[in-house]
C-alpha cells in the first residue's frame, strides 16, 4: 500500500463530524452523571425512602386543597369566583408538588450520597482514599458531612487505607521471600494435595526441568519416577509430619545420578483452625519439599574414608618393615652377626626414609589446602627445569633422555613451588617410562583462551592411562596399578601436591593420556 492510498485508507476510517459531536456530547453527559453520583446509585433503597416521603407529602397536600376547596364551597361564592379559586388553587397544588417532589430527590440523593461511594467503592474494588497515606487524611476529607451513612463512608475508608498498607506489606514481604528462595543453592517446590505446584525457585527449575506458568506445569509425580520420593510425598500429606529421606535420582544439569537429601513438611491451613475441634490439627492443603544435592558431601566423605585408609596402609607398610627388620637386626648382633645385622639395617634405614618422604608429603599438602601464601617472583624457567633434572639424574641414574624446550624467559612464581612441580612430574614420567625412552618438558605461551599465561608441557612414553582413571588421577593416594605403584616407590601423594601448588598460582592443571601412547601433563600459570 503506498502512502497516497494509505491516507486515503485512514481518512475512510474517521468518524464523520456529526458522530464525533454526538460520541463528545455523551462522554460530557456521561461525566457529568459520574460527578453526580448516580452511577452506582442505590435506587432500590433510595427509592423506598424517596416513595414514602412522597406519598405522604401528596396525601397531606391532597388533603389541604380538599379542605380549601370545601372552605370556598360554603362561602357562598359566585361560579365565576369559584373558578377563579380553583384555578389558583390547581396552580397552587402543582406547584407545591413540583417544589416537593424537587425536595425530597434532593434530600434524598444528599442523604445516600455516602452510600452510593460506598457501594461503587466496594463494587469496583476501588475507594477515592486509595492515593492516601494515612488515616488523617481521610478524616479531613468527610468533616463536612455528618450522619450515620457519611460515618459508613469513613469506616469503609479507614478499612480501605488498612487494607492498601497491609497488600504493600504483604507485597513488599512476598518479594522479599521470592528473591531468598531464588537465592538458596538447594531446590525447593510448594505443592498442593496432588502434589500440584503451588511455587518453585529458579534452582528446583533448572534441576528438574520446570519451566513455565505454574498453571501449566505438570504435577510431582508426573515429573518424578522414583518410588521412594513419591511414597515420601504421600506419607507427609496423610501423616502431616515433616519427613526427612535420601533418594538418588537423575537431573537436567548433571550427566550422572545424584544424591539429595530431602525435607518435605506438611502445609496447614491455619485459617481452617477454628472449624476443627479443640486439639484436632488443621486441614493439610499441601506440602514444601527442599531438595539438598549431597553428591559432594557424599564423595568427599568416601574420600576422606580412602584418605584414612590409604594414609594407614602406606604408614603400617614400612613401620612394620622396620620392626621385623631391627629386630632380626638386634638377635643378630646379640649372636654376634654383625655383617648380617648391618644389611637388615640398610633395609630399615631405606624404609625410615620412605616413612620420613610420606610424613613430608602429607604436612606438605597439609600446607598448600591451608591457603599458605604463594611467594611469587621472577623464575627463570629453563634454570629452575635444569635444577630439577639435575637432582633425579642420579635418583633413576641417567634411564632416560631428557628434551628440555623453552620458549619463555621469564616466569612469576614461587620458584620452590615451580621445581616441586617440575620434580614431581618428570619423577613419574621416569618411573612409569620404559628406560631409554624420551621425556619431553616444555615451557611455551599459551595459546587461544590460555593467551597471556605460560604452559608447562611433560610428556613420557609410558603406558598410558585408561579414560576412567583421570578424573580421579589427582586424588591423594589414588593409584592407577596399586602393584606397579609399589613397585616403582613414590607416596601417592605426588600428583596432588602438584594440583595444589599450580591452583594456588591461580592456574589450572589438566592431563592428556591415551592407552600404550603414553602421558601428557599441562599446567597453566598466569603472568600476573
Amino acid at each position: 500500500m503506498n502512502k497516497s492510498s494509505k491516507s486515503t485508507f485512514e481518512q475512510s476510517r474517521r468518524p464523520p463530524a456529526e458522530w464525533r459531536r454526538r460520541r463528545d456530547r455523551v462522554r460530557r453527559l456521561k461525566r457529568i452523571l459520574s460527578w453526580l453520583s448516580l452511577r452506582g446509585f442505590p435506587w432500590r433503597i433510595a427509592g423506598g425512602h424517596f416513595g414514602l416521603q412522597i406519598s405522604g407529602f401528596v396525601v397531606g397536600l391532597a388533603l389541604t386543597v380538599y379542605l380549601l376547596r370545601e372552605g370556598a364551597v360554603s362561602a357562598d361564592l359566585t361560579a365565576s369566583q369559584l373558578d377563579l379559586f380553583d384555578q389558583k388553587l390547581t396552580w397552587v397544588f402543582t406547584l407545591a408538588a413540583s417544589l416537593g417532589v424537587g425536595w425530597f430527590f434532593l434530600t434524598t440523593y444528599w442523604a445516600f450520597r455516602p452510600l452510593s461511594r460506598v457501594l461503587r467503592a466496594v463494587k469496583q474494588g476501588t475507594f477515592k482514599t486509595r492515593s492516601f497515606d494515612d488515616e488523617s487524611e481521610l478524616e479531613e476529607l468527610f468533616v463536612d458531612e455528618p450522619g450515620e451513612w457519611a460515618e459508613l463512608e469513613r469506616s469503609v475508608g479507614r478499612l480501605a487505607v488498612r487494607i492498601k498498607d497491609r497488600e504493600v506489606e504483604i507485597t513488599r514481604e512476598r518479594e522479599e521471600l521470592v528473591t531468598i528462595l531464588s537465592s538458596v543453592n538447594d531446590a525447593i517446590v510448594a505443592m498442593g494435595k496432588d502434589t500440584e505446584p503451588l511455587y518453585f525457585n529458579s534452582r528446583f527449575a533448572v534441576l528438574f526441568g520446570a519451566s513455565g506458568s505454574l498453571g501449566a506445569a505438570q504435577p510431582l509425580r508426573e515429573r518424578f519416577r522414583v518410588p521412594e520420593l513419591l511414597d515420601g510425598f504421600n506419607r507427609v500429606l496423610q501423616e502431616g509430619r515433616t519427613r526427612t529421606f535420601r533418594v538418588r535420582m537423575r537431573t537436567e544439569l548433571h550427566l550422572n545420578e545424584r544424591d539429595f537429601s530431602i525435607s518435605v513438611s506438611p502445609l496447614f491451613l491455619r485459617e481452617a483452625a477454628e472449624f476443627v475441634s479443640p486439639g484436632g490439627r488443621p486441614p493439610i492443603y499441601g506440602a514444601v519439599a527442599i531438595f539438598h544435592d549431597i553428591s559432594e558431601l557424599k564423595q568427599t566423605e568416601q574420600m576422606r574414608m580412602d584418605f584414612v585408609a590409604n594414609a594407614s596402609h602406606e604408614l603400617k607398610t614400612p613401620l612394620t618393615s622396620i620392626k621385623g627388620y631391627v629386630d632380626s637386626a638386634k638377635m643378630d648382633l646379640e649372636d654376634g652377626r654383625i655383617e648380617e645385622a648391618r644389611g637388615f639395617l640398610d633395609v630399615a634405614t631405606r624404609n625410615v626414609d620412605r616413612l620420613m618422604a610420606l610424613v613430608y608429603d602429607l604436612l606438605e599438602l597439609a600446607t598448600l589446602e591451608s591457603g599458605a601464601e604463594v611467594k611469587k617472583s621472577l623464575v627463570s624457567p629453563q634454570e629452575v627445569t635444569e635444577a630439577a633434572v639435575r637432582m633425579l639424574e642420579g635418583k633413576h641414574r641417567a634411564r632416560h633422555r631428557l628434551r628440555i624446550e623453552c620458549s619463555v624467559d621469564r616466569l612469576l612464581a614461587d620458584p620452590r613451588r615451580i621445581e616441586q612441580v617440575l620434580t614431581n612430574l618428570i619423577d613419574n614420567a621416569m618411573k612409569y617410562s620404559p628406560d631409554h625412552s624420551e621425556i619431553q618438558i616444555v615451557w611455551e605461551p599459551g595459546q587461544g583462551a590460555n593467551s597471556g599465561d605460560t604452559v608447562l608441557r611433560v610428556r613420557d612414553s609410558g603406558p598410558g592411562i585408561s579414560d576412567e582413571h583421570l578424573p580421579r588421577l589427582f586424588e591423594r593416594f589414588y593409584r592407577v596399578d596399586a602393584g606397579r605403584a609399589r613397585e616403582v616407590g613414590g607416596t601417592g601423594l605426588g600428583l596432588a601436591i602438584v594440583k595444589h601448588i599450580v591452583l594456588s598460582h591461580g592456574g589450572s592443571i589438566a592431563v592428556r593420556s591415551k592407552i600404550g601412547e603414553g602421558s601428557e601433563f599441562l599446567c597453566r600459570f598466569p603472568n600476573k
